[in-house]
């Protein structure tokens, strides 16, 4: 080393002591500077594909990222060649209110966006969130929709009739309240009929956490002439047969999440137990429960959801599925 250099060294570490600090923490601060400096000018599109890899990386389901990847890609239209560093309160305030979708639509933007700031906060490359300081839009509370009892009743009927092959998937979100993403990647060996549980594994639920659903007396009932099935609960072409269900049974309407919202109020006024409920369909919380499906139906009317029982047998229940392979 040359003296120049020592004597640089020593009049450095003299200096950094006067405040307890070291050579070492002053290279690693200023390093953390210069690297700061540099992560300021990624751009919108750079940081939007780096949060869905690193989503990927930290297991987060595939419906969870297409929806998020959706938005991001719809922000970067506007924002993608730009510094993230750069974006402004302002800027985020306006391009939210500016689109054109309903206000539910609005905030899940918002939400998503936030996402990808909030990363870039945690990676440093910005002090401050921004979307945290935009307008929030003003959601009109209301109930959920959800099905009839008779409405319900001439849907699983019409199943049984016209394609019996998707009277489990119907009957299991009616009656056991599993999410349409979740009765996707069911499959029969996750079913046990005779212990009376359905089994939701942690790789296939929303909330990446395993749990048992009971099995209700009228589920067992929907489900048992198909307990010698295996493989996928879902069928082959299974939205154009619920479909064509649907049209068979002259209902006038399918509220948006109709079965999971059914099973969640009638099973609620049945029980009057929000924690059970609540771990049914997989929620961390009551809140949701409560402020979502409290009182939305009568016990009486609760009773008789729980009823609904097949009126008749589906006949080549077995058969059916060979049709599709």
């Amino acid at each position: 080393m040359a003296p120049a250099e020592l004597v640089t060294i020593i009049e450095a570490r003299t200096g950094l002591a006067k405040y307890g600090k070291s050579i070492r923490e002053a290279a690693d601060f200023y390093i953390d500077h210069l690297e700061r400096i540099r992560r300021c000018n990624v751009t919108v599109s750079q940081l939007a594909a780096e949060v869905l890899a690193a989503k990927q990386r930290d297991g987060f389901g595939a419906l969870y990222r297409t929806d998020l990847r959706k938005r991001l890609h719809r922000f970067a239209t506007d924002f993608g060649s730009r510094p993230i560093a750069s974006i402004t309160v302002e800027e985020l305030d306006d391009w939210l209110r500016n689109l054109d979708c309903a206000p539910k639509t609005r905030a899940n933007f918002r939400a998503n966006v936030g996402v990808m700031f909030s990363y870039a906060k945690q990676r440093r490359m910005i002090d401050t969130n921004p979307v945290e300081q935009t307008s929030a839009p003003k959601l009109i509370d209301k109930a959920p929709e959800i099905f009839t009892i008779d409405e319900l009743t001439t849907l699983l009927n019409a199943a049984v009739t016209v394609e019996p092959d998707v009277v489990p998937m119907l009957a299991i979100g009616a009656f056991a309240g599993l999410r349409d993403a979740e009765i996707k990647r069911l499959e029969w060996s996750e079913i046990n009929l005779s212990r009376g549980f359905i089994e939701v594994k942690a790789s296939k639920a929303k909330s990446a956490r395993r749990r048992l659903v009971r099995i209700q007396p009228n589920l067992a009932a929907w489900l048992s002439p198909y307990a010698a099935l295996s493989g996928t609960v879902v069928p082959n072409n299974s939205r154009k047969k619920v479909d064509y269900v649907w049209h068979t049974a002259a209902l006038t309407r399918w509220p948006l999440n109709g079965l999971r919202h059914s099973f969640a109020s009638y099973r609620l006024a049945a029980t009057n137990d929000a924690a059970a409920v609540a771990s049914e369909l997989g929620h961390t919380s009551t809140k949701m429960l409560y402020s979502n499906y409290r009182e939305l139906v009568f016990p009486e009317e609760a009773e008789r959801y729980w009823s609904i029982k097949p009126s008749t047998r589906a006949e080549n229940i077995v058969s059916f599925r060979t049709d599709d392979q």
